[in-house]
């Protein structure tokens, strides 16, 4: 998993854009997105049961040395004793 992360990283690295404001803002919005009105998009998935980080809490509360790792064992225990996949009964919309 580890070499496909770099290389994952290299891609990246390699792209058009940094994550940076200057870098984004060579990039030019499209005519046909200029002249859309309002729209939003929301995306909720069991990863917000631990609600912590982000969406890819699943995928790096298994790679050690990241922030969900940490958090994940501290909270909820060794990984190999509480996985991603015990979070799954607890994600209901009770209140949706």
């Amino acid at each position: 998993m580890k070499q496909q992360l770099e290389e994952i990283e290299q891609v990246i690295e390699k792209g058009p854009y940094k994550p940076t404001w200057a870098s984004l803002s060579r990039w030019r919005v499209p005519q046909w997105f200029q002249e859309k009105k309002f729209g939003i998009f929301i995306h909720w998935g069991v990863y917000s049961v631990p609600a912590y980080d982000n969406e890819w809490y699943s995928r790096n509360m298994y790679i050690e040395g990241m922030k969900p790792y940490e958090h994940h064992i501290k909270t909820y225990g060794p990984q190999k004793e509480f996985g991603y996949k015990d979070f799954i009964p607890m994600f209901q919309a009770k209140q949706f």
